[in-house]
């Protein structure tokens, strides 16, 4: 028995590195070095990926130039997540989405949604014991049901947080950043950029795990601006609550099946029941202009009929 083990576990292994050899088959222009250039934070992903990665493999693509070399959309991208001013920025853009995604439109997109959709909420529903109206809330919030899901390069965007973090920094500061109104301080900045990278090594980490778990190519992934990913915008830390909504096997955070039930298993996950929808929302993002918004457009799809009560 002990030899069978050994046997499939051998075989799972070599299964996985054949599918990634394909992958990065597909690719041969060469960018920086980032393995070489960068040796110790290389070994720290490497550490986080070696279960699905061999170190070859992952020097590999990380000298891709599709990965290693940002692209003048990630540059943009980056540069405004590393400003002094980004969270001052992002703030202001919450309290607008408001009124931009709970009005008597998106109220009523969201009734059609729920016609549409109504067996797989009604799963989620029963098996998660998350109302319907605070999924759909979710995923209007995230991607306007399904419409705005960007087209940013995700492996580039925590690359370029996890390896040139510091360079960003120090072109802004030249650039007199710092001298914006409500910037931050440079110290407490660069603090802020510390735990960026820290985030991005986790995230870069869960998109490469799980590009090998749930066979898609991280090269082509495409999301926001921030990197998160498909209908219901999960950053990759966030794929292991990804679920099958249709049955076909397959978790697709593009299917609208699959976001349902997503949203619904992080929702149920992050103690909406017991702790109440607000905490739950505010584990999906903390912010509480979007906490704000998001429970008020459930509010108002309950009173439009949303629900199976």
């Amino acid at each position: 028995m002990m030899k069978l083990a050994v046997l499939m576990i051998a075989v799972i292994i070599s299964t996985q590195i054949s599918w990634v050899d394909t992958i990065l088959e597909k690719y041969d222009e060469k960018g920086k070095d980032l393995a070489k250039l960068y040796p110790e934070r290389f070994e720290a992903l490497y550490k986080n990926v070696s279960k699905n990665w061999s170190k070859e493999q992952l020097r590999k693509l990380l000298h891709l130039k599709k990965v290693s070399e940002m692209d003048a959309r990630t540059d943009r991208n980056l540069r405004f997540i590393l400003t002094p001013v980004s969270i001052k920025k992002q703030r202001e853009q919450h309290q607008d989405f408001i009124p931009r995604l709970v009005n008597e439109k998106t109220i009523a997109e969201g009734v059609e949604f729920f016609k549409k959709y109504k067996g797989t909420l009604k799963k989620a529903y029963d098996e998660k014991k998350v109302h319907p109206a605070d999924i759909i809330a979710v995923i209007n919030w995230e991607s306007r049901l399904g419409a705005l899901v960007g087209d940013q390069s995700v492996i580039q965007i925590f690359i370029g947080q996890y390896f040139f973090a510091e360079k960003y920094e120090e072109k802004l500061f030249k650039e007199g950043a710092y001298d914006q109104e409500g910037a931050m301080s440079r110290a407490a900045a660069q603090k802020r950029i510390a735990r960026l990278r820290n985030r991005s090594l986790g995230n870069l980490s869960a998109l490469l795990n799980q590009a090998v778990l749930k066979r898609f190519d991280p090269v082509e992934t495409k999301g926001s601006w921030a990197g998160a990913i498909g209908f219901p915008q999960f950053m990759p830390a966030s794929m292991m609550y990804a679920e099958d909504g249709d049955g076909d096997g397959i978790i697709d955070l593009f299917n609208m099946h699959d976001a349902i039930m997503s949203v619904a298993n992080y929702l149920y996950r992050h103690h909406y029941s017991s702790r109440g929808r607000a905490y739950a929302f505010r584990r999906y993002n903390p912010e509480a202009i979007y906490v704000k918004g998001v429970k008020m457009y459930g509010d108002k799809a309950r009173k439009a009929g949303i629900g199976f009560d």
